[in-house]
């Protein structure tokens, strides 16, 4: 009977559970400071009494290794604190720890119902909280609550500049090389741009590798709208092509220069690689169809040349700007 009243005062010795007068419960070691202690920190710490806002609050220390550790259980108040942890060698340095963040959530408790602020919360020497360290001899480790990871983002509005490289075939005579400077903008996952590109003279022989021919040269403005989100690096637009398309004639009885409108639409998709926050290597495969037919003949009505029913080209280069 003895050894029965022994274990039980020993149970009841090493943890007591008090409601202080704001409501919260309160679960620790005898050692520690009472339910009413921590309270009165909290009311010092924010200038008057603490309303009820806190009541359903509960707070459960434990020994864990040779520390205290606190739990703060506040989901009864507000979902967006959750539990909160706490460590600290000392009980009592763990309770100021402690008042601290419940005057801290009274306050913000207070202003949500258009309370006149009270006086912000006194932070004690030594403590850690919400990761900031105030020196002092007494170290308090506040672990914040689990939260998602804030899905990222994209900028609303993003702006640059893009050089490249073009290499393609249908639009000139065999294989054409080029360049396109272009800019564009952004606005959430939609994508407009305007580029301006030329397309190194390309030769096209009356027969064979025979000296008469034309040499015909492409400079288009090429306008694009798509889709691109910054988060991604796959890029999809439409495209329009407009332009003049010039040929000179070589090696002939009367040589002739001429041009033509180039009119084209299609579209493409590539890739933007992140090299930088502010520079990307792109890179892109195109195809687009002439609207029209420009051609080129000798004086008797022989063709020379004409632009293949679709022009595929192939893009790479660096793009600079905010994405």
């Amino acid at each position: 009977m003895r050894r029965a009243a022994l274990g039980l005062f020993v149970l009841v010795a090493w943890a007591r559970t008090s409601a202080a007068d704001p409501g919260f419960l309160w679960r620790a070691p005898v050692t520690c400071p009472s339910a009413e202690e921590v309270a009165a920190r909290i009311e010092r710490r924010l200038g008057g009494a603490v309303d009820a806002a806190l009541g359903g609050i509960e707070i459960v220390i434990e020994r864990e290794h040779g520390e205290f550790v606190a739990r703060i259980d506040a989901r009864a108040v507000t979902v967006a604190n959750a539990v909160r942890t706490l460590r600290s060698r000392r009980c009592d340095g763990l309770a100021d720890a402690v008042s601290i963040v419940l005057a801290r959530l009274a306050s913000e408790l207070r202003d949500r119902v258009r309370v006149e602020p009270e006086p912000a919360p006194v932070v004690e020497a030594g403590m850690i909280v919400d990761d900031e360290l105030i020196p002092g001899e007494e170290l308090v480790r506040v672990q914040p609550p689990a939260s998602p990871t804030p899905r990222a983002s994209a900028r609303r509005w993003g702006a640059g500049l893009r050089l490249v490289g073009l290499s393609g075939i249908g639009a000139l005579p065999g294989l054409n090389v080029g360049g396109e400077l272009g800019g564009y903008v952004r606005r959430g996952e939609l994508v407009g741009e305007a580029a301006v590109a030329h397309w190194a003279p390309q030769r096209k022989s009356l027969q064979g590798n025979a000296p008469a021919g034309v040499v015909v040269t492409l400079q288009v403005l090429t306008l694009r709208a798509g889709w691109g989100p910054a988060g991604m690096p796959l890029r999809a637009w439409g495209t329009v092509e407009l332009g003049s398309l010039s040929g000179e004639g070589m090696a002939v009885t009367t040589p002739r220069e001429g041009a033509g409108r180039w009119t084209a639409v299609g579209g493409g998709f590539g890739v933007a690689w992140p090299m930088s926050p502010y520079a990307r290597l792109v890179g892109s495969i195109e195809v687009v169809v002439p609207v029209g037919t420009t051609r080129f003949t000798l004086e008797g009505g022989t063709e020379l040349w004409r632009p293949g029913v679709a022009a595929a080209r192939s893009a790479l280069g660096l793009e600079v700007g905010f994405q």
